[in-house]
């Protein structure tokens, strides 16, 4: 249904679960020839990568989805202008389905400052000579 919040569910999925991802991973093949890749810190990335595919996940099951389902739902049973009023909008179950987006935000903003954290590590100069 188009106008409704199933278009930003599908924004959200979309934009970066495809193409946010897909820059990471070229960003990823790209520092494979800038850095050493044994000084890569694995666990920050398994974090990034856990992180930000559950988050995602969460803020589109959790509160995009149901929010857009329940719109649709409006729009059949009443009608389009109703669905998309400020009355329906701030509804009180509306009101818990957009505050039920935070947690899914929480685990994603910690996906993205550990890819942060990681990328950082990996281009931070480092002592190639001991010093003493």
């Amino acid at each position: 249904m188009q106008g409704l919040t199933t278009t930003a569910n599908h924004r959200h999925a979309a934009l970066f679960g495809v193409y946010g991802f897909l820059g990471m991973g070229l960003m990823l093949y790209c520092m494979r020839g800038l850095t050493h890749i044994r000084d890569w810190n694995q666990r920050l990335l398994k974090t990034a990568f856990w992180g930000l595919n559950i988050g995602l996940a969460m803020m589109t099951f959790l509160s995009l989805l149901p929010q857009g389902l329940w719109q649709t739902y409006q729009v059949i049973a009443n009608h389009y202008a109703f669905a998309r009023s400020a009355e329906f909008m701030h509804s009180p179950l509306m009101e818990v389905l957009v505050w039920a987006r935070v947690p899914g935000d929480i685990v994603f903003a910690v996906g993205a400052g550990a890819f942060a954290l990681f990328v950082w590590q990996a281009f931070r100069p480092r002592d190639v000579q001991p010093r003493g």
